[in-house]
């Protein structure tokens, strides 16, 4: 169940935001500065997503996403990277054809469930003091127990901006109007997902991303984590 705590060892800070806000960025650097594991959970799907296309399978069809994740062997480093079947993907999982097939398979609450239950287990091992881990719905739905959630606020044409750039420095041309028009059927998607939806709940932190510098961000989240103490999760 989304709500039980498989395991006291590893503490949890999540980071949820939607699409191109930073929070993947400010998550991995965090993590290094805890001596923590980042948890990429979007990388996980998109990881998922790849094996579902390199398989030829349709992502649309819940049931056939499902066949190819229960024979996958997904695991994650403490950088983020995902290993699919004891290989690190990278650039590959940020490609256009990724981009498109990616909502289809997050659309299953089937396969969400299944992939959200291999994440919440990294709680259980005892290589994890800690894990930092970013998503659309890592402290609401992954990680509800989570000892600090934290909402990463930027506005859409600044999320645009800064996917198009990501795009640009890996040798993809994209326009930005196909990008800005891309995040916006991302964000109308995923506001229709419920629970799952991205946004602020109570007791969150709101981060606004729009113009800090990544050093000021990390500044401000070290201090919302230093000032939890020992408390746990």
């Amino acid at each position: 169940m989304p709500g039980e705590d498989p395991s006291p060892r590893a503490r949890v800070v999540t980071l949820d935001g939607l699409s191109g806000s930073g929070k993947s960025t400010l998550a991995r650097r965090l993590a290094a500065a805890l001596g923590w594991t980042f948890v990429d959970s979007g990388a996980w799907y998109r990881a998922l997503t790849f094996a579902v296309l390199e398989a030829e399978e349709d992502p649309r069809n819940a049931d056939s996403v499902l066949s190819v994740l229960s024979q996958l062997d997904l695991a994650g480093q403490a950088d983020g990277t995902v290993c699919l079947d004891g290989r690190a993907l990278g650039a590959e999982l940020r490609t256009a054809r990724i981009d498109a097939a990616v909502s289809d398979v997050a659309d299953h609450p089937s396969v969400r469930q299944a992939l959200n239950q291999r994440l919440r287990s990294l709680r259980n091992s005892a290589q994890h003091p800690g894990l930092v881990a970013d998503g659309r719905d890592a402290g609401s739905v992954i990680y509800p127990e989570a000892s600090l959630k934290v909402f990463v606020d930027v506005s859409l044409e600044e999320r645009a901006r800064r996917r198009h750039q990501q795009a640009l420095a890996i040798g993809q041309e994209r326009a930005f109007a196909d990008v800005l028009a891309g995040l916006r059927e991302r964000d109308q998607r995923e506001s229709e997902r419920g629970a799952a939806a991205p946004r602020a709940h109570q007791g969150d932190r709101v981060l606004d991303n729009e113009k800090p510098s990544v050093e000021e961000a990390i500044r401000r989240l070290l201090d919302w984590v230093k000032s939890l103490g020992t408390q746990s999760p």
